[in-house]
């Protein structure tokens, strides 16, 4: 059985490779959701599903769609309605 000892300058080339892959992978997506609004308006959620305030409107009346709602002023929680895309994709 052979063994495989890095040298010092073949070790930090692999880690640097590796946390610059990692790095490319994982910080567009930590900085998307970090930046991105909690609660969402009724637009806001037409322009992310492409659909028309009557069927944003049908998908809360259905319980498909949870929302918040304080007075007349409605809310969608933005994992909320990521979850229902989620849910709805086509594999």
């Amino acid at each position: 059985m052979q063994a495989y000892i890095p040298t010092k300058e073949d070790l930090e080339e692999i880690i640097s490779r590796k946390v610059k892959e990692t790095v490319n992978d994982v910080l567009p997506g930590a900085i998307r959701k970090a930046t991105r609004k909690e609660w969402l308006t009724t637009d806001e959620v037409m322009e992310m599903l492409q659909c028309s305030r009557r069927h944003v409107q049908y998908l809360r009346d259905s319980k498909q769609l949870p929302y918040s709602q304080n007075g007349r002023t409605i809310r969608y929680h933005i994992e909320d309605v990521e979850a229902f895309l989620n849910r709805h994709k086509v594999e």
